[in-house]
């Protein structure tokens, strides 16, 4: 199962969006519109619903789940949470960027406090996701790939790179493996997940 989350943020979906043949949409709060206007139901939507009228859009929804407000969990970490089980082989975030910079920066810290999940953030310039040992990016439409650490103590090597490194300590706040680029077949070694972003 392909899992594809949209949230309230920037459109992009709406131009990324390719049917899977094993797909399942959540539309997180204003998200819902985004799907709709692919000409596709969400199969569940949830939130608080404080930036749609969910009168005006509950009949198009499959599922229904509306939280108050006041709760411990952001819409999009109650998405995460509602199918943290569900064994999926990709789950897609879209809308997650380009607007509220908190919104934005809570996306991230799901990616890592669920990176158990094969979780993923994509927008039109954009994916980003954690990465292990042995990773080997392939060249595509991202030209750029660029690697942060999220954990005290993490080594890191590029191999196959423009930049080439070797066993580097990259601390959290570091950002030499800013904007690099593939060369030929590429592989990284780290001793810890990674963040990456591959960008146009």
């Amino acid at each position: 199962m392909i899992i594809k989350i949209v949230c309230a943020g920037e459109e992009g979906f709406a131009k990324l969006y390719r049917k899977d043949v094993d797909e399942f949409l959540i539309g997180v709060d204003g998200g819902i519109n985004s799907i709709l206007r692919t000409g596709n139901i969400p199969d569940l939507a949830l939130g608080d619903f404080d930036s749609i009228d969910i009168r005006k859009v509950s009949a198009k929804c499959h599922t229904l789940r509306i939280y108050p407000q006041a709760k411990d969990y952001g819409d999009l970490e109650l998405a995460i949470q509602e199918i943290e089980t569900w064994h999926a082989e990709r789950i897609s975030i879209y809308n997650a960027t380009g607007g509220r910079i908190d919104h934005f920066l809570a996306a991230v810290n799901i990616l890592i406090r669920y990176q158990h999940l094969p979780l993923e953030i994509i927008d039109l310039r954009n994916r980003i996701c954690l990465i292990d040992d042995g990773y080997k990016p392939q060249k595509s439409e991202y030209r750029y790939c660029s690697f942060f650490a999220i954990s005290e103590a993490t080594v890191i090597s590029l191999n196959g790179f423009k930049y080439e490194l070797h066993d580097y300590a990259l601390a959290p706040t570091d950002n030499l493996c800013l904007s690099n680029e593939i060369i030929q077949e590429a592989v990284v070694r780290t001793n810890k997940k990674l963040l990456l972003v591959q960008s146009f």
